[in-house]
């Protein structure tokens, strides 16, 4: 068997738990209504659920990486999925809206193992720019997945209810189960892994703080994923309740802008032997910053809605470029603690991608300058954390 396929297998297989966060995310979005009427609770209850996951999806990271560097990578793994196979079925079983939130929370905290196992299982067998090649390709299942979960769940909901959503999950958990069980090799031989003492593990930790280069990637990933999450919770109100777009119009514009994510991310893995990973980096840098600036104006100048649908493509399109990137230059600082550094990483991304989210709503979603304010302040500070982190340590090195 060629590398080649092998490379393509394992993908696909690491794609599969890597897409079980987003898949927990969205899926159910689109049964939030039917949710609040069946356990007679309130919105703000409903969207509690969501934020519990998102906790649990941060924290979990942290966690279950650290495990995985002490334990190896499949064990871990495979008792995460199992045990998120527990919480989506009492997810659909929950006789009101706090086991949910709880559940959920569990849920999320489980499902974090996918995605930073698999980022660390990569870690392990590759360097240089084929893990910046593998990355983007993880990438865009990650781009993928967010995109077409809600379009699934609300086919699914056509013959089931919400509950059926989260039964569906349950039994997406338990395939995954098998195929980490019977198809998964350990990654991380017994040599290298962490001793697993207290004091060890918070050694790591504090290594990856002190670590400016890591660090200032670290918080590239955080920032970026602020400006994703303010771009996702805000977007659809701004295109539908300002300018009148209908719901399908919008869903168009928002699959062309994932399409752009997706486009980028594949430049990176198309193009990393060729341009340095930071010289695509610094590419995404202006893009974005092309993107939040155009937003900022069309909303200080009434631009528009073309202009405010180019600036968003820019913005969409950007992190295709700075998510891979950043994540794979943040982990060639790291080789044995590739799960800790993973876990880290996830929970910079999903702690200030979670915090951005709801600002947007709070300043208000009737006029576009709050959206574009919250984006492209997040897209400076990821452009202040490459020049003090990142450049200034290379200068002076």
């Amino acid at each position: 068997m060629s590398d080649r396929t092998t490379n393509w297998k394992l993908l696909l297989m690491l794609g599969a738990f890597t897409a079980l966060v987003p898949l927990t995310i969205d899926l159910y979005l689109p049964a939030f209504p039917e949710l609040s009427n069946d356990l007679n609770s309130p919105a703000s209850l409903i969207q509690l659920s969501l934020t519990t996951s998102l906790l649990g999806i941060a924290f979990g990271q942290l966690t279950l990486g650290t495990l995985s560097d002490i334990f190896g990578r499949k064990k871990p793994l495979i008792i995460s999925i199992a045990v998120y196979v527990l919480a989506s079925i009492v997810c659909a079983i929950a006789p009101n809206v706090w086991v949910l939130i709880i559940a959920r929370f569990v849920q999320g905290f489980s499902g974090a193992g996918g995605i930073v196992i698999s980022r660390s299982i990569i870690r392990d067998l590759y360097t240089g720019t084929q893990l910046t090649k593998m990355f983007s390709l993880l990438v865009l299942v990650m781009g993928l997945a967010p995109i077409l979960a809600p379009m699934i769940g609300g086919q699914i909901l056509l013959f089931t209810g919400w509950r059926g959503l989260f039964t569906i999950l349950s039994i997406v958990g338990i395939v995954l189960t098998f195929i980490a069980i019977f198809r998964l090799v350990e990654s991380l031989p017994q040599e290298k892994r962490s001793d697993g003492n207290m004091k060890t593990t918070l050694n790591i930790f504090a290594s990856l703080i002190k670590n400016r280069r890591y660090m200032g990637f670290a918080m590239i990933q955080g920032f970026a994923a602020a400006a994703m999450f303010s771009y996702i919770s805000g977007s659809s109100f701004i295109l539908q309740d300002i300018f009148s777009l209908s719901p399908q119009t919008y869903a168009m514009i928002f699959g062309m802008n994932a399409l752009g994510f997706i486009s980028m991310s594949q430049v990176v893995g198309r193009f990393s032997g060729v341009i340095s990973e930071e010289k695509l980096l610094i590419a995404g840098f202006f893009v974005a910053l092309t993107g939040g600036s155009m937003l900022v104006l069309a909303s200080l100048l009434n631009g528009g809605l073309i202009m405010v649908i180019i600036g968003l493509f820019c913005i969409t399109s950007s992190t295709g470029l700075i998510n891979p990137t950043s994540l794979s230059l943040a982990m060639q600082t790291q080789g044995d603690n590739a799960g800790s550094a993973s876990a880290l990483l996830g929970l910079f991304q999903f702690i200030f991608g979670g915090s951005a989210a709801p600002i947007v709503g709070i300043f208000g979603t009737d006029v576009i300058l709050p959206l574009a304010v919250i984006i492209l302040t997040s897209q400076l500070l990821l452009v202040g954390s490459y020049l003090a982190f990142v450049r200034q340590r290379r200068v002076t090195s």
